[in-house]
């Protein structure tokens, strides 16, 4: 083989690149609406480790590949327009893959979390990343409060936490959802 065939590109084979499409194609033909309109329509394609359906948007400016985004959010901004800064697009379905308009609402996030609480699906207790009890220990906590056997601030020291969260227990402001099994 010679040294410029080498060099020179193959301009005999042409790279064939799929026409670009857009968003709006993209999104709705991978959602499953079988469930008719009042159900929740499915994103078919990936997802992020929450469960929620993911899709690149439009790239902008010279970028070759558009940053991911949910697919409820691009839903909504499809359908309603953009998002105001600081507020979230909620389910009211609780479904994280479902993108049927109809069952998205904008909220800000203490709304979102509010909407989590009245629908139970809040974590509490040990369900909850930041707890240092469990249901077993809150309940033998209940037992001796109610039986009376020991100060709070001792049954704190005992169980290696503060004094308030003993109170806490105490006054039924947190672990509501455990009683003493009395």
């Amino acid at each position: 083989m010679q040294k410029d065939a080498i060099d020179q590109p193959d301009l005999g084979r042409v790279i064939a690149r799929r026409k670009p499409r857009s968003l709006a194609i993209r999104l709705w033909s991978r959602v499953d609406k079988s469930a008719g309109a009042d159900g929740c329509w499915l994103w078919k394609g990936s997802a992020n480790d929450k469960g929620y359906g993911q899709i690149r948007e439009e790239p902008v400016g010279n970028a070759i590949r558009g940053i991911k985004t949910t697919t409820h959010r691009a839903v909504w901004t499809l359908t309603h327009g953009t998002i105001p800064e600081g507020m979230n697009v909620c389910h009211r379905c609780d479904t994280p893959r479902c993108v049927n308009p109809s069952h998205l609402w904008l909220g800000t996030h203490a709304e979102n979390l509010g909407d989590m609480k009245t629908k139970g699906r809040a974590a509490r207790g040990d369900r909850s990343g930041t707890a240092r009890l469990n249901s077993k220990q809150v309940r033998v906590i209940r037992k001796v409060l109610n039986a009376g056997g020991c100060a709070r601030t001792d049954l704190a020291v005992l169980v290696d936490v503060s004094t308030s969260t003993i109170n806490n227990i105490a006054k039924n402001l947190t672990w509501r959802h455990i009683d003493a099994g009395l």
